[in-house]
Formats: structure tokens, C-alpha cells, sequence
């Protein structure tokens, strides 16, 4: 299944495909797969894990950025936030300044998120501007499963639907 893009680049981040850049969206996708699997720490190395946790945390400006010497972008808080969450360190991050950023998306007017700060909203940066919110703990924000990007709520019950399939029921 990996095969097309498991390789952790000596920097940390995850190609998504040979000769292509370095991004978070990619990682998130490689980090995702290899943690719902329960294959973290099993198909990556010590040094792989440490220059892919660097990698990650490096990319918060403000906000977070998908690639180097790019703008922070509202949709990587979810990306690159629950690539870090899933690997245990979204703690190391500065959250106040990932949420002032992601806050500061948001339309006056409508309420939606955009990319950047001053922007037009859409449903893309809205919506995953929301799931950074929740990954950081925001209040008025139900959490969410950062693996499967759903809120806690349906993966609780998607899980108590499999242990019922599992026993018969």
C-alpha cells in the first residue's frame, strides 16, 4: 500500500510521489496510514521519527506552512497539526499563535475561513480551519480523530459498530 510514497525524505518530510516537493498534506496522508495501521514506530526508523517530528514542527510560522519558505496557510493547522498530534507532540507547538492565525482567517461578514488572513472563505479552508481548532482544543470546537479527520463522536461509534460486526451482534 505504500510502496508509492512511505519514503521518509533525510529532512522528515513524506514524498508523495518520486521527484515531487516535500509537503504537508503528503506527510499527514503517510503519517495517517502508518498510524492507523499501528505501524509508527514499526515502519520507521528512531532517526526517521525524530527528522519527520522536526520537519513537522517547522513548519509553524504562526500558523503552520505545507512546505519551507511558503505562507502559513488556515488548512495546514489541520494537516500538519494532526501529523503532530498523532505522533504525540502537537504539545510542543505554540497553539496560541496557530489559533490567532486560523482565527484571524475568518470573514467578518460571512464567518467562513480562508488561506490567508484578509482573504475570501471557502468550504476547504473552513472547514479545516474548524478541525485545526479542534485538534488544539478550542472550546465551542467538538474534538475530532485526527487519523481518519472525523469528529471523536463518530469514530467512538464507528468503533462500537466494529466491536458489535466482531462479536456477531
Amino acid at each position: 500500500m505504500l510502496s508509492g510514497w512511505s519514503r521518509i525524505e533525510s529532512d522528515g518530510g513524506a514524498l508523495l510521489m518520486a521527484y515531487t516537493l516535500l509537503q504537508g498534506g503528503s506527510t499527514f496522508c503517510a503519517v495517517g496510514s502508518l498510524y492507523l495501521m499501528n505501524r509508527l514506530n514499526v515502519a520507521l526508523s528512531e532517526s526517521q521519527l525524530t527528522a519527520l517530528s522536526r520537519w513537522l514542527l517547522r513548519r509553524q510560522d504562526a500558523g503552520f506552512t505545507g512546505r519551507p519558505n511558503k505562507d502559513a496557510d488556515t488548512c495546514y493547522s489541520f494537516w500538519v497539526g494532526a501529523a503532530l498530534e498523532m505522533l504525540g507532540i502537537l504539545d510542543l507547538t505554540n497553539v496560541t499563535f496557530n489559533r490567532s492565525f486560523v482565527l484571524s482567517a475568518q470573514s467578518p461578514i460571512t464567518g467562513g475561513f480562508s488561506k490567508y488572513p484578509n482573504h475570501s472563505p471557502d468550504p476547504l479552508h473552513s472547514y479545516l480551519g474548524l478541525a485545526g481548532l479542534a485538534l488544539i482544543g478550542e472550546p465551542s470546537v467538538n474534538p475530532i480523530f485526527p487519523a481518519l479527520n472525523i469528529s471523536q463522536r463518530a469514530y467512538d461509534h464507528l468503533m462500537n459498530l466494529h466491536r458489535l460486526w466482531e462479536n456477531g451482534h
